[in-house]
């Protein structure tokens, strides 16, 4: 049997408070989801939609 995992980073810009953002991860595996947050926040003119990515290493 075939199983499928995807990775998924966003910005939630329901949250954002004066411009930034928290950054949120997913996890999809055979259909079944599981949102967390990565316990940072980044400006969100920093978030690059397209990408899924930021400009910012984190440490």
């Amino acid at each position: 049997m075939r199983s499928t995992f995807k990775i998924l980073f966003y910005a939630n810009k329901g949250k954002e408070k004066d411009g930034i953002v928290p950054i949120m991860g997913r996890i999809t595996i055979n259909g079944t989801q599981c949102q967390f947050s990565c316990k940072h926040s980044i400006p969100l003119a920093m978030w690059d939609v397209k990408g899924r990515s930021n400009s910012v290493r984190f440490a």
